[in-house]
């Protein structure tokens, strides 16, 4: 079910005036469900902004991760960006009072964490304020080679 969002701004005189300001949505998307593994393995983390052209279908024309020269939130390694990348360009957007006929943009911000100590298992946990951010936080993977902590005794 499609809902409509109108956007109301003032006049100079104070008076409330309604606009038709494009609002994105997504329509369809494929979350991520896993931290990257590699990435994981690896311990890589940082923040992947995107930059989206939509068709006027709402089919993901092109996906684009930014550089930090072009947005300095964006810090990533490329092994998140190629993979935020495939995983945008299967999602479909919607946009209320884009013209019907012209392709548009969106940005969107990934952000890749990973907190507390190294686990065995993918605990990966998905936070999504879309069409806007997402925030994928995991564990990093246990360490397979490294001698055991030795427990304190306190």
């Amino acid at each position: 079910m499609l809902s409509c969002f109108l956007v109301f701004t003032s006049h100079l005189n104070g008076t409330p005036a309604q606009e038709h300001q494009p609002v994105i949505y997504v329509k369809h998307l494929a979350p991520p469900l896993r931290y990257p593994q590699l990435a994981r393995q690896a311990q890589l983390q940082g923040t992947v902004v995107i930059r989206v052209k939509i068709g006027s279908d709402g089919s993901v024309l092109a996906a684009k991760p930014l550089t930090h020269d072009e947005d300095p939130q964006a810090n990533a390694h490329p092994l998140l960006r190629d993979e935020t990348e495939k995983l945008v360009k299967n999602w479909t957007f919607g946009c209320a009072n884009c013209s019907s006929d012209k392709s548009y943009e969106k940005t969107i911000k990934f952000t890749y964490r990973l907190e507390g100590e190294g686990i065995p298992y993918d605990d990966t946990r998905v936070s999504m304020d879309l069409p806007d951010e997402v925030i994928v936080t995991a564990s990093p993977v246990e360490c397979d080679h490294c001698p055991p902590k030795k427990k304190s005794n306190k």
